[in-house]
């Protein structure tokens, strides 16, 4: 007789990261992933995120980023621009609905620009990507995972702008990876080195 299996395909999942990464559980619900090795010399500033959120039903995943990051953005938000305080400025804000593994998402970028702290200090930028997925329509219940990678910025940025588009890219190709793997989800094409999510 086969055992009954309680829980649906999305109660865990996961995904492909490259060696040289480690995920920390965060108090609450949630993990910091974050790079423990360099990679060609480099130390990585970057780290991914995973929060979970329950109980929001009624919205869509673009609604929920939205309240999430404190902006009201839509999916046709790409290439608007919002200015801060004298001290930063948000640009290049996007929006855009994604199927994450079967259920349906949002995906969210934006860049921080920061002015110096200290007057002739360097200044610096943050990029984020936040996916927000539905994991169950009726209990309103989503899995968020959020990369953030920090430069320079100044008159020779250039390479540095250029590494944190190319760790933007990195988190995509992540997300292709990306799968549920809870009772019943008979995941296709598991990479062979994944990291779990959340059980």
């Amino acid at each position: 007789m086969t055992p009954l299996v309680s829980g649906k395909p999305t109660d865990k999942w996961a995904f492909l990261l490259p060696p040289g990464w480690a995920r920390v559980p965060a108090p609450g619900t949630g993990a910091v992933y974050v790079p423990t090795e360099r990679m060609a010399g480099i130390a990585i500033p970057a780290s991914i995120t995973e929060t979970e959120i329950f109980g929001v039903a009624g919205l869509s995943a673009t609604e929920v980023a939205a309240s999430l990051l404190g902006g009201a953005q839509g999916s046709d938000a790409q290439g608007s621009d919002a200015q801060g305080s004298d001290a930063q400025e948000r640009d290049a804000q996007e929006s855009t609905v994604v199927d994450v593994d079967g259920r349906p998402g949002a995906r969210l970028a934006s860049t921080l620009r920061e002015a110096p702290a200290v007057a002739g200090g360097p200044a610096a930028g943050t990029r984020q990507v936040t996916y927000v997925v539905s994991r169950d329509d009726v209990e309103g219940d989503w899995l968020v995972l959020s990369f953030s990678t920090t430069f320079s910025t100044g008159p020779d940025s250039g390479p540095a702008e250029q590494l944190a588009q190319t760790l933007v890219d990195f988190f995509d190709a992540v997300m292709t990876t990306f799968r549920w793997t809870g009772p019943g989800a008979g995941p296709v094409d598991l990479p062979e080195r994944t990291v779990p999510g959340s059980a």
